[in-house]
């Protein structure tokens, strides 16, 4: 993951840097250098895990096949690492 890819994560969630950084258990400073530069492997699986709990709310409302999917792009983020 680049630090381009961590702020278009971010944006997509609405999250602001400081929320963000809240999130991640970080300081502001270190999460602004992350989105910068690669960020750490933690963080990417930090990434993951914050999205599969953004998904639970829709959970029941999502068609198996679409979470399948997104099930299965998260786990083969997670093996590429």
């Amino acid at each position: 993951m680049t630090g381009f890819e961590l702020k278009l994560w971010r944006t997509g969630l609405g999250w602001t840097q400081e929320r963000a950084s809240k999130e991640f258990g970080i300081s502001m400073r270190t999460y602004i250098r992350y989105e910068h530069a690669d960020p750490p492997r933690a963080i990417e699986l930090a990434i993951q895990a914050l999205s599969l709990a953004a998904m639970l709310p829709d959970i029941d409302a999502l068609p198996a096949d679409t979470l399948r999917q997104r099930v299965r792009t998260l786990a083969v983020d997670i093996q590429s690492g």
